[in-house]
């Protein structure tokens, strides 16, 4: 019988004002099976408050392609979220 793994292994990429406050652009980082990328976001809340207050203007990618917070992760994705783009 095969093993079930109890983790799951993410790349998570910081950009913008979001690297800034996370003091890295990237970063592997392992979570627990069934984790959602809502949960991941929270997982860096909890260490850099400050995040929290952008939660409600980013935008969230898995594996280069918008995802919404309830998606679901597995070993191997990249998650990457990405604040409000400004200029003109």
């Amino acid at each position: 019988m095969p093993s079930v793994s109890q983790s799951v292994r993410v790349k998570v990429l910081f950009f913008g004002r979001l690297k800034e406050i996370a003091g890295r652009t990237q970063e592997s980082i392992d979570l627990p099976a069934e984790a959602d990328i809502e949960s991941l976001f929270a997982h860096y809340a909890s260490h850099y408050p400050e995040l929290q207050q952008y939660r409600s203007s980013l935008v969230a990618s898995c594996n280069q392609e918008f995802a919404s917070w309830n998606t679901l992760l597995h070993t191997g994705d990249e998650v990457a979220f990405l604040p409000p783009v400004s200029g003109g």
